[in-house]
């Protein structure tokens, strides 16, 4: 191969792993914005769900309001427990496509050093040490090797707790709407009979 051919395919190969490294930044921001964002919702929610379930247990509050409220409730449950859902699709969307990169550059040019770093702690491995993968670093962790014949929460996926909480959520906002609905039927019947 020529000297220029050497060149072009240097050059090439260069402008290759720079616009790699560019759309490998625009996921890394992207996915630690979805991280935040389906982090920051469980709080979100917390807040709002008190204040509503605050003045849908109201008893001064008349009951046709207080019915409102807690629909609104549930309607509240319901889109935060979707928009849980929609940022993890995401996040893991965008660790895919960017472990996807990491992929790409170590079968392509095996001479640089790769941490396959989005992917299940299976398949991540480490750049250097005597562990190849993150899940053989963590299995000969000192703390996993004291709790690992406990049933404990380290254990669980914090999101499958996370998803069991909002569905939670979502049966006590149901169960207060049924409360006020049986408050505002027995009002609007006492009224008839008033009337």
């Amino acid at each position: 191969m020529s000297a220029a051919a050497e060149n072009t395919n240097c050059k090439e190969a260069t402008a290759e792993l720079e616009f790699l490294e560019v759309q490998y930044q625009v996921l890394s921001d992207r996915r630690i914005n979805h991280n935040a964002l389906l982090w920051n919702v469980p709080s979100l929610l917390f807040v709002a769900q008190t204040f509503l379930w605050t003045l849908a247990l109201d008893s001064a509050k008349n009951a046709v309001i207080r019915l409102i409220i807690s629909i609104l409730s549930i309607m509240t449950a319901y889109v935060s427990y979707q928009l849980f859902e929609r940022n993890q699709l995401l996040e893991v969307i965008d660790s895919e496509q960017m472990y996807s990169i990491e992929t790409y550059i170590h079968e392509k040019y095996h001479t640089l050093p790769v941490m396959f770093i989005h992917h299940k702690a299976g398949r991540r491995t480490l750049i250097s040490g005597e562990h190849k993968t993150v899940t053989d670093f963590i299995h000969h962790h000192s703390y996993y090797r004291l709790h690992k014949d406990k049933h404990c929460l380290c254990q669980q996926e914090s999101s499958t707790l996370w998803k069991i909480i909002f569905i939670l959520t979502l049966v006590i906002s149901v169960v207060i709407s049924m409360y006020n609905l049986t408050e505002a039927v027995l009002l609007f019947t006492a009224y008839l009979e008033t009337v």
